[in-house]
């Protein structure tokens, strides 16, 4: 499989944000290694600070942790999986699992695409973690000495705190360029205003949905309102079942805005039933009528 994945890679370029980037991915047999790979990887013990890639952690755990902060502090790692060199990789694999190098260079060479980590493998994120593993430990430990809560979502990090000194972010920035990366996006920000985490905002003790969640849930209700068959009208109110129980999950069942969606939810629930029922009656009478049989005056001859 090392020696012919070229033919099981698909490389082609994509414009996101205005960007051309170029993805080589895998598929087939060789994406099936990828995917055993990850099952094997996921078994390490991940540190607390990370959210993703992590089973049974959220968008929503992420920004929990920085509720009732002062200040926050993000970043991210620039070309976080294609600055990961297969070099990296190898070293890993030899420092921390222990093979013989013939082995370490044979899954260096099924991990890698390109001599690189791959965006676009099921296993890069997992893989891509635990390469730069002493890295995030480090950070977690200086901003641990400043009493400081932080958490990791990919390459998304983010600090708060009552306050987060500017030699903070000198040290950081630091350890990131000695292991080889550069950090980039930078944004302080305060309390007193929503900061968004991993798409949640946050404000104080409070989880805020995002705005463009808000915007689709308008548009849905306006969709309900304008239509015409009850099939239509119950496919709409689905369809704000699944954005209004989004919003729920992210401000919580307790909030005002969590029982004001969880009312609309049981009231739309209620509605969509009847909805149902009688667009499968509209259907049935429709299908009566075109099965029955035609009257004498009908008949054209």
């Amino acid at each position: 499989m090392a020696n012919y994945k070229d033919q099981f890679i698909v490389r082609r370029r994509e414009n996101i944000g205005g960007k051309d980037r170029d993805f080589a991915y895998p598929v087939s047999r060789l994406r099936g290694v990828h995917e055993r790979l990850k099952f094997h990887l996921n078994k390490v013990q991940q540190p607390s600070y990370l959210f993703s890639p992590r089973k049974k952690r959220s968008q929503r755990d992420n920004a929990a942790l920085h509720l009732d902060q002062d200040q926050y502090l993000t970043m991210d790692v620039k070309q976080f999986y294609p600055s990961t060199t297969e070099e990296m990789v190898y070293r890993w694999f030899v420092d921390e699992l222990g093979p013989f190098e013939d082995v370490a260079g044979l899954l260096t060479r099924l991990s890698t695409i390109d001599g690189k980590a791959s965006f676009g493998s099921p296993l890069t994120p997992v893989l891509c973690t635990l390469v730069h593993r002493p890295l995030f430990d480090r950070i977690s430990d200086i901003c641990g000495h400043r009493g400081l809560r932080h958490s990791l979502w990919v390459d998304d990090l983010t600090i708060s705190g009552k306050f987060v000194p500017g030699q903070v972010v000198t040290s950081i920035r630091e350890v990131i360029r000695q292991r080889g990366l550069r950090s980039h996006k930078i944004r302080y920000r305060t309390g007193n205003r929503p900061v968004m985490i991993t798409g949640i905002g946050v404000v104080g003790r409070d989880l805020l949905a995002p705005n463009s969640l808000n915007l689709r849930i308008k548009q849905y209700w306006q969709d309900l309102h304008d239509a015409m068959t009850a099939e239509e009208r119950a496919s709409c109110a689905q369809r704000l079942l699944s954005q209004l129980g989004t919003v729920r999950h992210i401000v919580g069942t307790k909030s005002n805005v969590g029982q004001r969606a969880s009312d609309q939810m049981n009231m739309l629930k209620q509605k969509r039933d009847k909805w149902i029922s009688e667009a499968s009656q509209e259907a049935s009478k429709k299908s009566a009528d075109e099965a029955a049989p035609m009257e004498h005056e009908d008949i054209p001859f």
